[in-house]
């Protein structure tokens, strides 16, 4: 992860209380501040306020103090709506309540909140709202309203479905499964605890599915300190970022086709994550990750190239435009571990064959070119 030295501002309005907060936090009091990515990354839900809202003076909107981040727990009331005030707030008793009516539906909140706080401090460089499908309706609202440009900037949705647990499967493997439901309950509410004995033993739910074929066999959605610590020195391990990354590609490469179905209509889609992106953001992530297709003309850092599977023994790369390849990496990388085998390629009248490794299910074929990594999945 790269080092940055500037003065940022970032704010997160969550729809969870809990896990995703929690998630944020510990990123942002680990790693952005002490690598200076960000100054400062204020979250708020529906109970929680920014402690910059009211400003009382315009001074400190033009030189708002350099602050470390802020406690959740530090001015949150369960008896509040946030969203109703800071309307109230900016537009008075009448016109405030009427205007908030018009957004208080979720997920369209969440994105109305974040530019409100905006409007409000001024503050921000990057607005945030996150949230999951979850079978919420006014997602074409929110998407529609995250459009609209708040003091020359957008608000940004980290989006998952069917919730923000699929973010966190992707850390350990590649699935398209379509859940049902985030986690399975009785009657009155209360979680089955689905593992590979309990519930549904994963075949329904998401967080049943994580316990039973993950290492997080005690994940829940709401952690105490110390599990939440060993929760994220697991996800925040090299290897398991990079799978995260790689996978949240991967996914998103492999719903073309349904996005495409569905008239581009993102929040339509399970399982989906674009989380990555804040996730990336946060860290300063560099590396970017490309997945393509075999048998198909594939644009990448100047090379124009087409990857055919022969057989079970070599694969076969079509040099359409050629550029030299000295600056270019050619590799299988380990699914698990990404450990590379590299390659030494020659190219013989405009193709270059490459015999397949042993285990070659078990790895992708990567062309890799400074932080861009173009993924053939075997």
């Amino acid at each position: 992860m790269a080092k940055r030295k500037f003065s940022k501002n970032l704010l997160i309005v969550c729809e969870g209380t809990k896990t995703e907060p929690d998630y944020f936090r510990f990123i942002a009091e680990k790693i952005s501040f002490p690598n200076e990515i960000w100054t400062n990354i204020e979250i708020s839900d529906n109970k929680t306020i920014p402690n910059d809202i009211p400003i009382q003076a315009k001074t400190i909107l033009r030189n708002p103090q350099k602050r470390q981040f802020v406690n959740l727990n530090t001015r949150k009331d369960y008896d509040r709506n946030i969203l109703k005030e800071l309307y109230i707030d900016i537009y008075g008793v009448s016109e405030g309540t009427s205007k908030y009516e018009e957004v208080s539906a979720v997920p369209l909140r969440y994105v109305a909140q974040a530019q409100l706080i905006e409007q409000r401090t001024q503050l921000y460089d990057d607005l945030w709202a996150v949230f999951d499908k979850n079978g919420h309706s006014y997602h074409d609202e929110a998407y529609q309203r995250a459009k609209l440009v708040v003091n020359n900037k957008i608000v940004n949705i980290g989006f998952s479905s069917r919730s923000f647990e699929q973010w966190i499967l992707l850390h350990f493997e590649r699935s398209k499964i379509a859940f049902t439901k985030t986690e399975c309950k009785d009657r009155k509410g209360i979680p089955l605890g689905c593992n590979e004995v309990n519930g549904c033993k994963g075949s329904i739910c998401l967080i049943g599915h994580i316990r039973k074929n993950t290492v997080l066999k005690n994940y829940a959605k709401s952690n105490k300190k110390n599990d939440l610590k060993g929760l994220m020195k697991i996800l925040l391990s090299e290897v398991k970022l990079q799978s995260a990354f790689e996978n949240s590609e991967w996914l998103r490469h492999k719903m073309q086709g349904e996005l495409r179905k569905c008239g581009g209509r993102i929040y339509e889609l399970n399982p989906y994550t674009d989380v990555d992106f804040l996730v990336r953001n946060l860290l300063a992530y560099e590396k970017q990750f490309i997945w393509a297709d075999f048998d198909r003309i594939v644009k990448f850092e100047g090379l124009e190239i087409k990857l055919k599977k022969i057989n079970t023994d070599f694969i076969e790369i079509e040099i359409i435009k050629s550029l030299p390849l000295k600056n270019f990496q050619f590799y299988f990388k380990s699914k698990q571990n990404h450990s590379k085998s590299f390659i030494e390629t020659q190219i013989v009248e405009n193709k270059i064959n490459i015999v397949l490794i042993k285990d070659f299910l078990e790895t992708d074929f990567c062309i890799e070119k400074g932080t861009k990594i173009l993924m053939f999945e075997l």
